[in-house]
């Protein structure tokens, strides 16, 4: 991911699968950045203390409410073999990947994240690099 999401081969190819795993992998990684609740609802040391030394927690309610809250990805499958093949029809992350970029190129709500301002700007370097190049290629040609 060091030239962008999506890209490949060093930045010579873009993919909408990738870009749609490694989404899904930032997504991952900024809930880790932001940290771990350290809170008394999330620290639960009552609940330590009910199962004690050599206890288990994955039977807790406790555990069952709370697990997903740490991590959940949207392409990346921890399912057993047997649920992925019933949840997903044995498409494996590329092919879910490129369903769900098709899906939100034809469906999804695109917002303008710029300013007007930004906007112009932007246009303004395109239409003069446009320039540019068209001068270049003239001069080309002769």
């Amino acid at each position: 991911m060091i030239y962008g999401l999506g890209m490949l081969e060093g930045g010579l190819t873009w993919d909408y699968a990738q870009l749609m795993i490694e989404n899904d992998m930032a997504g991952m990684i900024l809930k880790t950045l932001k940290g771990i609740p350290m809170d008394e609802e999330h620290m639960s040391l009552d609940i330590i203390e009910e199962v004690g030394p050599g206890g288990e927690f994955i039977s807790n309610p406790h555990t069952f409410e709370n697990f997903r809250c740490l991590s959940a990805p949207t392409l990346l499958d921890r399912n057993s073999y047997d649920t992925w093949m019933e949840r997903c029809n044995g498409k494996d992350i590329y092919e879910r990947a490129y369903e769900k970029a098709i899906d939100l190129l034809e469906n999804g709500k695109i917002e303008d994240p710029l300013p007007d301002n930004i906007r112009k700007q932007l246009c303004d370097v395109l239409e003069e690099a446009t320039a540019e190049t068209e001068e270049l290629l003239a001069k080309e040609k002769e």
